[in-house]
C-alpha cells in the first residue's frame, strides 16, 4: 500500500522542472564544446559542502515550464570547426525534459548508427525521473556533453518557438544551424541530465540554475507524511545517481538548500568543486554576435591560483572602430577581494608578434579593458593563429605571472561576417575616431560592458558605484 502511495506521488514530479521549476536566464554564456581539453568523468565523487548564498528570487511569470515544449533532438551542421576543432556537427537538445526525453534520443542514437556527436543543452528542466533517465541514457553511450542554443538557419533567430519552427525541429530532418552563446541555459533538472555526460564542458559565462526539488500539489492528492516520504525517496534516487555520474554530494545539497520557489546559479568555481566540470582552463571558438551591436566573440576561463574566483570568466570582442580600424575590448569577471585602493594588474597581449598594453577601467563591476587596431594586423589573423595575454593571473602582489593562450578556431569565418558589416557602415559618420575612448564611443565599441578611459596619470579611473 505504502508503495503505491509513493508511485502515485511520484506522478506528481511529472510537471516538475528537474530538482524544482527554474526558467531563469544566466548571463553572457558563451558556448562551445572543446573536446580536446575536457577530461573524462573517472574516480570516486569529492566530499564537499559548498559556501550557502542567498537564493534569487523568481517572478511567478518565470517558473512555467509548461510553456515550453517538451525537449526536441535534432542534428545539427555548422560551419567547420563550429562546435570546436574538427567538430561541425552535434545533437541540438531544446525545451522541457519530459517522461518521453530518453526514448527519443534513443530513437535519434539509433539513426545516427556509429555517428558520435557531442550533445549541447539548453533546457529549464523539466520531470526528475525523465531528467535522469535522459543522463543514464547519456552516459550508456558515452557522450560528450555541453551547453548551448542551437539555431537552425531556417527558423527566425528572435522567434524560435514559433510553430513553424518547432515542427523544422521535430522533423527528424539534419538542419545547417549556428550555435549562439549568448541566450542560452541549464537549470534544474537539466543539470541532472548534464551530469550524466562521459565527458561535461560547460563553457565561459554559463552558470548553472538549481534549487530543491517540488511537487505540483494539483496533480496529486496525497499530504502529509506520504508526501514527505516520497519527497525524501526522490531525494535519495538524484544522491544516488550523482554518485553513479561521479559527482559530488555537495552538488545536491547547494541544490536542496535553495527553496523550490527560488533559485541560485553555481559559479565556476563550485562546478569544479563538484566534479561537474574539473577543466582548469576552457574556451570557445570565435562566434558572430548579432545585439547589442555586431561583433564577433571568444569567451574563455582560466585557473588563476588562489584568487577569488580562482577561474574566472573572461571575454574578447571585437567590434567596428573608426574607418576601417577595428576595436578589441577585454572583459572579465572581478576579483571581489582586491585590496582597497589597488588598481588592476598589468596586462598586454601578442598578437602575431605585435605587443600592446591595454587600458582598464571598470563598469558595474566588471573589469573592461579596449584597445584600437589597425585593419592590417586583423588581417593577418587566421585559425592558425594565437594570442597571448601576460598577466591574466596575477600573484598575491597583483603582479602578472603565466601567460595565457588562446587559439583561434572559427576566427576567419566569422571574421569575414563581421568584416563585411563594417564596411557597410563606414561612410557613417559617428564622431568616434580610432583614439577616442570617451565613455560614449567605449560604449559603442564595447557593447553591453563600457569602460573607463584612462586618466591622464595613467592610473584607471573608477566610475561610481
Amino acid at each position: 500500500m505504502r508503495y503505491c502511495i509513493l508511485s502515485m506521488v511520484f506522478a506528481g514530479f511529472i510537471a516538475v522542472s528537474g530538482k524544482g521549476v527554474a526558467l531563469a536566464q544566466p548571463t553572457a554564456s558563451p558556448a562551445i564544446f572543446r573536446p580536446a581539453q575536457a577530461q573524462p568523468i573517472q574516480g570516486k565523487p569529492i566530499e564537499a559542502k559548498p559556501t550557502q548564498a542567498k537564493p534569487t528570487q523568481v517572478k511567478p511569470a518565470q517558473v512555467k515550464p509548461s510553456d515550453t515544449p517538451p525537449i526536441a533532438f535534432f542534428v545539427a551542421k555548422g560551419e567547420a570547426n563550429a562546435c570546436g576543432p574538427g567538430c561541425s556537427e552535434w545533437i541540438a537538445a531544446d525545451g522541457k525534459i519530459d517522461l518521453a526525453a530518453a526514448q527519443r534520443l534513443r530513437a535519434l542514437l539509433a539513426k545516427l548508427g556509429r555517428r558520435k556527436l557531442p550533445i549541447y543543452f539548453k533546457s529549464a528542466g523539466g520531470a526528475v525521473i525523465g531528467a535522469i533517465a535522459l543522463g543514464r541514457v547519456i552516459r550508456s553511450q558515452k557522450i560528450e556533453v555541453s551547453v548551448a542554443r542551437t539555431i537552425p538557419t531556417a527558423c527566425n533567430r528572435d522567434q524560435l518557438r514559433d510553430a513553424a519552427c518547432e515542427t523544422l525541429m521535430r522533423s527528424g530532418q539534419e538542419l545547417a544551424s549556428e550555435l549562439d552563446p549568448l541566450a542560452t541555459w541549464c537549470n534544474s533538472g537539466c543539470v541532472l541530465s548534464l551530469s550524466g555526460g562521459a565527458v561535461r564542458s560547460v563553457p565561459p559565462w554559463v552558470k548553472l540554475g538549481v534549487h530543491a526539488i517540488g511537487i505540483d500539489l494539483q496533480k496529486t492528492s496525497t499530504r502529509g507524511a506520504p508526501l514527505a516520504a516520497a519527497i525524501t525517496q526522490a531525494n535519495s534516487r538524484i544522491v544516488e545517481y550523482l554518485h553513479e555520474m561521479g559527482i559530488s554530494k555537495g552538488l545536491f545539497d547547494a541544490s536542496d538548500a535553495v527553496p523550490h520557489e527560488s533559485h541560485r546559479f553555481l559559479k565556476r568555481d563550485e562546478l569544479v568543486l563538484f566534479r561537474v566540470d574539473t577543466r582548469s582552463f576552457g574556451e570557445t571558438s570565435w562566434w558572430l554576435m548579432h545585439k547589442p551591436t555586431v561583433a564577433i566573440a571568444k569567451g574563455f576561463f582560466a585557473r588563476t591560483g588562489k584568487q577569488e574566483p580562482a577561474y574566472p570568466n573572461a571575454l574578447l570582442r571585437l567590434s567596428c572602430g573608426a574607418g576601417k580600424s577595428m576595436r578589441l575590448t577585454f572583459t572579465r569577471e572581478p576579483i571581489p577581494n582586491l585590496p582597497s585602493g589597488a588598481g588592476l594588474s598589468p596586462l598586454r597581449l601578442d598578437v602575431n608578434g605585435l605587443r600592446m598594453d591595454l587600458p582598464f577601467g571598470r563598469s558595474a563591476g566588471i573589469e573592461t579593458r579596449t584597445v584600437p587596431l589597425l585593419q592590417n594586423v586583423v588581417d593577418s589573423l587566421d585559425d592558425r593563429s594565437e594570442i597571448e595575454i601576460f598577466g591574466f593571473d596575477p600573484d598575491t602582489n597583483n603582479e602578472p605571472q603565466a601567460r595565457t593562450i588562446l587559439h583561434m578556431d572559427g576566427f576567419s569565418a566569422a571574421y569575414a561576417k563581421l568584416r563585411k558589416a563594417c564596411d557597410t557602415v563606414i561612410g557613417t559618420k559617428n564622431g568616434c575616431e580610432t583614439e577616442d575612448f570617451s565613455p560614449r564611443c567605449m560604449s559603442e565599441a564595447s557593447g553591453i560592458w563600457s569602460a573607463t578611459p584612462l586618466s591622464a596619470g595613467g592610473a584607471p579611473g573608477w566610475p561610481a558605484q
